[in-house]
């Protein structure tokens, strides 16, 4: 008996671990997205949710479209970050606000 509660512990442990978001080897969280706005050490990304052909949003049509779409502030400022690059984000820390706000703790470009 204590053999199959510790076969089920073992199993939802691993499903528990494995089974969340994308992490990075830090523990650290990832998000993908189109850049709406960058400024010196922050940068507003949305998640493409529109068919077809990637459109360049503005942060004003992103909020008002309701796009799922994340605030990302940085310790250090952003370089070679534009408007319309798709980049990939790693975060320790978000909010529930809508939209999100985070701490980014690296952002590359992923295709300009």
């Amino acid at each position: 008996m204590k053999r199959r509660y510790l076969f089920l512990l073992i199993v939802f442990g691993g499903l528990t671990i494995f089974g969340c978001e994308e992490e990075s080897k830090d523990n650290e969280l990832v998000m993908e997205g189109i850049v709406a706005k960058v400024d010196a050490r922050e940068v507003f990304i949305y998640e493409e949710e529109l068919e077809g052909e990637t459109m360049i949003l503005s942060e004003e049509e992103v909020i008002s479209k309701s796009l799922q779409a994340s605030y990302f502030g940085f310790d250090k400022e952003i370089s070679g970050i534009e408007v319309g690059d798709k980049v990939k984000v790693w975060y320790d820390a978000m909010d529930t606000s809508l939209p999100g706000s985070g701490h980014g703790t690296k952002i590359e470009v992923i295709d300009k």
